[in-house]
């Protein structure tokens, strides 16, 4: 992409010069134009696309010398996550208290009982990413602020949990 642009405004270039020596010789006989501005040297943008060896250019590789700027909306963000994640411990602990209430004295309150760590880990990991990432924006540093394995483990301690009160539930018709 990089040479195609070079030759792209390198044909730019001689187009000026054309027009400035037609220009010249005219201005020379009439005196009433100026010569044309030489074109801005567009091909120096058109380098960031590859390196001397071929090679892409990545911004990320340099070390951050500015601040990073955090917009107020990135902690309204925060918050909205941390309620969706509280919304769906929510869900969890009211499933679990449900079936612990309408179970009564069975086996089946087990079943209840087993979901209400399940909803707490929910709880606690919504409470120590949200702190996370508001520590991380006020000290202003530079992301990702995302976490790739925290929902992992939630999902798994979730089907871990299914498959015990599969489990609970063959058990008891034994």
């Amino acid at each position: 992409v990089g040479e195609l642009c070079l030759r792209r405004h390198s044909h730019r270039r001689e187009l000026w010069e054309m027009r400035s020596a037609l220009q010249s010789r005219g201005a020379a006989a009439s005196g009433e134009r100026e010569p044309l501005a030489p074109p801005r040297r567009r091909f120096e943008l058109c380098s960031h696309y590859s390196s001397q060896r071929g090679q892409t250019v990545s911004n990320a590789a340099k070390p951050r010398k500015v601040p990073v700027k955090v917009d107020p909306k990135v902690f309204f963000a925060n918050e909205r996550t941390f309620l969706a994640w509280l919304h769906m411990a929510l869900i969890l602990g009211g499933i679990a208290i449900a079936i612990i209430t309408f179970a009564g004295k069975t086996p089946g309150a087990l079943y209840g009982f087993v979901l209400i760590p399940v909803a707490i880990a929910f709880v606690v990991y919504a409470l120590r990413q949200y702190y996370v990432r508001a520590h991380a924006m006020r000290n202003r540093e530079p992301g990702p602020y995302e976490d790739r394995n925290g929902p992992y483990a939630l999902g798994i301690i979730l089907i871990l949990a299914t498959v015990t009160n599969v489990f609970i539930h063959f058990a008891k018709y034994d």
